[in-house]
């Protein structure tokens, strides 16, 4: 669940976050590109926001392989 929650919160979350409070970054980024159909920023910041998601399931698989002896013996 970590995994999915803080790709959750870099992607989706700060974009609501930034926008509502005024706050500059990621997220307000992502949303003037959207309002102004820049493709290559927007691709850009979905990139960016898959590669958190991406890496915190390989960090959650990591751990877990070390958390649960199960996980090591497969064959």
């Amino acid at each position: 669940m970590f995994g999915l929650d803080f790709g959750a919160l870099v992607g989706g979350g700060a974009l609501l976050t930034e926008v509502v409070f005024g706050l500059q970054g990621v997220g307000k980024l992502t949303y003037e590109a959207l309002q102004t159909l820049d493709l290559p920023m927007i691709l850009a910041t979905v990139i960016y926001a898959s590669f958190f998601v991406v890496m915190a399931n390989f960090v959650v698989d990591v751990v877990f392989v070390f958390i649960d002896p199960r996980a090591r013996d497969v064959r």
